[in-house]
């Protein structure tokens, strides 16, 4: 009888909030704010104003209805767990680890970032652009779109017949062997595509999964350059380019593709509308420069648009600290910048010990030179940058010798972390805020991006 009489109030209870809920006004409709009417000095102090999760949220937004709220660069770099990864914003000195719902995120190792988005390859060789504001992603074409590149079964491995070309790979270091394939034609694991074959991926600017162009940068023992596009139709291929010089690094810039070679030629790439073919043209004069501890040259273009080649050194040093209980008696590899950029009057690159109040960017992104005046947070007169040499972390990780060193083998943490440089002052900063952090995949610089 307790039984039924309380499923009777039961029964009461739930159809009198039926009825009141019937009874009760409809709610007013959610009122959207037209951010178009907003003046853009407005919708910036906003923007400067918020923190930096509560900014990408703010930008979201603005996107949306078609305005571009200017972030700095920030930092993705690996988590603790593989389905999240951590960001990290330069101009506030904050960092937070996200979740990784595009598979493009987890596990894949960045070799580009352009225009917010970033460029990743998996350990099956597959690249894909993601977007880690917006979560959107797409695939690139498949690598055995490539001449060259012939899969075997199970799509373990790819065989390499390598017909165009490249610089032969540089001279090694005392007691150092190649890490390059010698052979004109090899077979690589999957995996090891990072290592030896892809440099980096370039994006046109503002790129959408429809809407692309890509430059595809190899080892220097390949040499040439590919290119694919969103114009190519439903089954997009990459092509390769000629280029004898072998093409070290690239931007794309004013609508076009430029890029920078192992011998310093700087070259502008044109496709022809009828071929799909890219070609290029030599647009300046060679870059001058001593190759003695240089690492890697980058091109970009200054606020003005002018050409700007930076310079990459490192050489093993004997450490300040030398004790007998250093990591590898002292010895320690030290990194340091040189810019240049080009006179186009004079007709020649001039060194440049100060660049004003700007600050350049450099690693597997798309080289970029920022207004410190624009964008708040970055120190003037500085090169911020990244290891980029994916085919060596690839190695080390292999090896599992990401934080381990040999006696006697120099400490090139400096090399291999995150770094400022400072033209005038000549020496490394640190970004303290950062703190420690994982070096595998290599960090990489990418700028969010909502539209």
């Amino acid at each position: 009888m307790a039984g039924s009489r309380r499923r009777r109030q039961l029964k009461r209870q739930r159809e009198r909030q039926q009825a009141a809920a019937a009874a009760a006004p409809a709610p007013a409709p959610v009122r959207l704010f037209n951010f178009h009417c907003f003046p853009p000095e407005l919708l910036a102090e906003i923007h400067h104003r918020l923190a930096f999760l509560e900014r990408l949220a703010f930008a979201s937004v603005c996107g949306e209805s078609g305005q571009l709220l200017r972030e700095t660069p920030w930092l993705i770099l690996p988590a603790e767990n593989a389905d999240r990864a951590r960001v990290f914003s330069v101009a506030d000195g904050e960092s937070a680890t996200v979740r990784t719902s595009d598979v493009a995120m987890r596990g894949p190792v960045a070799i580009g970032s352009s225009g917010g988005w970033l460029v990743t390859a998996d350990d099956r060789g597959a690249l894909r652009m993601t977007n880690p504001a917006t979560g959107a992603h797409a695939d690139l074409p498949a690598i055995t779109t490539v001449p060259f590149i012939e899969p075997k079964p199970g799509g373990h491995w790819f065989c390499l017949d390598v017909r165009f070309g490249g610089q032969p790979p540089p001279p090694p270091a005392p007691g150092h062997s190649y890490d390059y394939p010698t052979a004109r034609t090899f077979t690589v694991t999957a995996a090891q595509m990072r290592q030896v074959f892809y440099r980096k991926v370039v994006l046109s600017e503002s790129p959408r999964p429809d809407s692309y162009a890509a430059m595809l940068i190899m080892e220097r023992c390949i040499g040439a350059p590919a290119f694919a596009t969103a114009e190519d139709g439903p089954d997009p291929s990459w092509r390769m380019a000629r280029s004898p010089d072998a093409v070290e690094d690239a931007i794309h810039h004013d609508g076009r593709f430029l890029s920078i070679t192992y011998t310093g030629r700087v070259e502008a790439w044109q496709r022809d509308a009828e071929t799909g073919e890219f070609t290029s043209e030599e647009v300046a004069p060679r870059l001058a420069y001593e190759d003695m501890h240089l690492r890697r040259k980058y091109i970009a273009a200054s606020m003005d648009g002018r050409l700007i080649a930076v310079l990459k050194h490192a050489g093993d040093f004997k450490s300040d600290d030398d004790h007998p209980y250093s990591r590898a008696r002292g010895t320690r590899t030290r990194v340091s910048f040189k810019v240049q950029i080009l006179d186009r009057v004079k007709g020649r690159w001039e060194e440049a010990a100060d660049i004003g109040d700007t600050a350049l960017f450099v690693g597997v992104n798309g080289s970029m030179c920022l207004s410190t005046r624009e964008h708040q947070g970055i120190r003037p007169g500085c090169v911020y940058f990244t290891d980029d040499e994916v085919g060596a972390a690839c190695l080390r990780e292999a090896n599992c010798q990401l934080r381990s060193y040999s006696y006697g083998e120099a400490d090139d943490i400096e090399l291999r972390d995150v770094g400022v440089y400072n033209l005038k002052a000549g020496s490394v900063e640190t970004i303290r805020a950062l703190g420690k952090h994982q070096l595998w995949p290599p960090p990489a610089w990418f700028t969010p991006s909502f539209l």
